[in-house]
């Protein structure tokens, strides 16, 4: 059991959920009606949230439509070169603790 917990904590779990989370942003469809929500706001009621359509617009950008994705929310670029730099040092910190590459 302990063989098993620290093989699990030596895993790049934080890499995984930026990888993760890129790739189901990929995969939304940004002109559904209705989609499913992480939003607290948005699920106890709120109409208003600053981040509602983030998604969505990484969703748009990645596909070209960049005025669609400005209209839905302006901060998309910003949160992909967020992510996205999240990862490579992530990635870069893995490689010189861990001896790869």
């Amino acid at each position: 059991m302990k063989e098993i917990s620290k093989r699990f904590s030596r895993l790049p779990l934080e890499l995984f959920f930026w990888i993760g989370s890129i790739i189901a942003i990929l995969m939304i469809d940004p002109s559904s009606a209705n989609h499913f929500s992480l939003c607290p706001l948005e699920n106890l009621g709120i109409t208003w949230c600053p981040g509602c359509g983030l998604g969505r617009a990484m969703n748009l950008l990645a596909r070209g439509e960049f005025e669609a994705s400005w209209s839905m929310h302006p901060l998309a670029m910003l949160a992909y070169v967020v992510i996205l730099s999240r990862i490579w040092n992530l990635i870069k910190n893995l490689k010189t603790t861990h001896n790869y590459g």
